[in-house]
């Protein structure tokens, strides 16, 4: 059973805004609609927000980030450079470290910051099990997100429906 996401921290990746196929897209936009109907803001690590400030992200990407709620960037203690060096053991293995430094930084915030960790990267994504058998964070795709946004929608309306 997963948290539910209407009193839990969602985070998106940059990617999670528009990449991924077309119905990873869709999915994405359409929870963060629901999200926002609700009254949760969309959230955006420090780490993500600097990715979105590039000069090819997309105008949209850049509105809808810029109504967004951030993480602010804080020291880290020594509790948290080890953490963050094992969520780059695990999301690098053998490969190189600086290619995937800032995918390492936004799981590692999200474990601090948050429950769901929102992304289309394949390089994350194939980490979802270990990261959240260690750190009790969720990674998931937009689409998988939807699912669960919906289930927890179904659940609140068969409730308010058993009351009346």
């Amino acid at each position: 059973m997963f948290l539910n996401p209407f009193k839990s921290n969602i985070y998106f990746d940059s990617c999670a805004f528009d990449g991924g196929s077309p119905e990873e897209q869709k999915s994405s936009v359409e929870s963060r609609q629901i999200m926002k109907q609700s009254g949760n803001r969309i959230q955006i690590l420090h780490s993500v927000q600097k990715e979105i400030d590039y000069p090819k992200t997309p105008g949209w990407v850049k509105r809808e980030a810029m109504s967004s709620v951030s993480t602010k960037e804080t020291t880290l203690d020594t509790d948290g450079i080890i953490k963050l060096r094992d969520i780059e053991k695990i999301i690098v293995g053998n490969g190189i470290l600086e290619r995937r430094k800032p995918d390492c930084r936004h799981v590692f915030e999200t474990t601090r910051y948050g429950d769901y960790f929102i992304t289309t990267d394949k390089g994350i994504l194939k980490h979802s099990d270990i990261i959240f058998q260690k750190y009790h964070t969720y990674i998931m795709k937009p689409s998988e997100l939807l699912k669960i946004i919906l289930e927890y929608q179904n659940q609140h309306y068969k409730a308010l429906q058993r009351t009346q």
